[in-house]
């Protein structure tokens, strides 16, 4: 466990993986993930909140609703490195006319959770996040940490679960079955 100390030294964004895991009461092992093998088949590097949240969950499903993805994960659709996960957008809220997204999460109703890859410091992705593919990107200047923090604890956010669910839970992937899998390409609302 960290001291204070070091913790205090740590940014701030790296927290939310902590603030994550008391919402849900996880406490699971922490996960080892081949970053470094990822980042080179990707051809970028990941931002380190992300990787603390891999680190610290693993792939799964937080609410048996929001899909989480990493690297090196044995279930398909949880796999962050896929051919479909990146992809070059048309006109956007950024105003920039064709853009790169890395998808980190979805969801089993449509949604899609990315990072704008528009910086060349990870830090500085913040996340894009549509209801379906026909639905316009919007921009979050946030961490996926934080992103997924205020899904679960804010009734008003616009992909918020907290209004659905008074107490949090992740189910790592061993235990959950992705509704793209389990249902292919089909829609099927888990909420």
């Amino acid at each position: 466990m960290d001291s204070a100390d070091d913790l205090a030294a740590e940014p701030a964004e790296l927290l939310w993986a902590e603030e994550v895991a008391a919402l849900t009461g996880w406490s699971g092992d922490r996960r080892l993930i081949e970053w470094a093998s990822a980042e080179r088949e990707l051809g970028l590097r990941l931002p380190q909140d992300y990787k603390l949240l891999g680190e610290t969950f693993g792939a799964g499903t937080f609410d048996d609703n929001l899909d989480f993805c990493v690297p090196g994960s044995h279930r398909l659709a949880l796999e962050l490195i896929r051919a479909d996960r990146t992809e070059f957008a048309g006109a956007n809220p950024s105003g920039q006319s064709a853009v790169k997204l890395l998808q980190w999460a979805t969801t089993s109703a449509g949604h899609s959770f990315c990072w704008l890859v528009e910086d060349s410091d990870p830090e500085y992705w913040p996340v894009f996040a549509r209801s379906d593919r026909w639905e316009p990107w919007e921009r979050f200047d946030c961490s996926a940490g934080e992103f997924i923090h205020r899904m679960l604890s804010d009734p008003q956010h616009p992909y918020s679960l907290a209004k659905y669910f008074e107490t949090h839970w992740f189910a790592p992937a061993g235990e959950v079955e992705p509704a793209e899998e389990a249902f292919g390409d089909e829609y099927y609302p888990r909420w």
